[in-house]
């Protein structure tokens, strides 16, 4: 009767495997959450901070630049390029942070795709340790009715 055991096994492991590929599912929920959560707050928390802290530097440099009055001698460095330059440098910064949001957002969507793979492959795990099991039961079941007596219960 041992193949009642491998009938049990098997069942184990199918019931085993789709749980594992429940918990990775909830990993990956949790991961593709998280993946949101950090995406909104970058767009309504780091990116109006740093417009915010932009403005001010623009405005503090402005203020600056007309206390300081008209040298002659900066000739190349006149208020209006430097505010120029300063308005490129802060596009470069909002795109750099924007695009490291993104690429963030992108990885956290992947390693939430990969979770989910890993569930799969647990419960595809399960499934094939299962017919093993159910196939090695079947094998002693068969061998056992080739006993003399031919019961699938007993072997010799």
């Amino acid at each position: 009767m041992s193949f009642v055991g491998d009938i049990i096994g098997g069942y184990g492991a199918r019931q085993l495997g789709d749980y594992n590929q429940s918990l990775f599912n909830e990993k990956a929920k949790i991961n593709t959450r998280n993946a949101e959560i950090k995406k909104k707050t970058f767009e309504q928390v780091d990116l109006p901070r740093i417009r915010k802290e932009q403005e001010r530097n623009k405005s503090n440099q402005f203020v600056k630049l007309i206390k300081s009055g008209i040298d002659v001698s900066r000739i190349g460095d006149t208020p209006y390029l430097v505010q120029l330059e300063q308005d490129i440098e802060d596009a470069f910064e909002i795109s750099i942070a924007t695009y490291n949001s993104t690429l963030t957002y992108e990885q956290e969507l992947n390693n939430s795709l990969i979770i989910q793979a890993q569930g799969r492959a647990e419960s595809y795990k399960g499934k094939v340790t299962q017919r093993a099991a159910y196939a090695k039961a079947a094998a002693k079941m068969y061998g056992n009715s080739q006993t003399p007596d031919g019961s699938i219960l007993t072997s010799s």
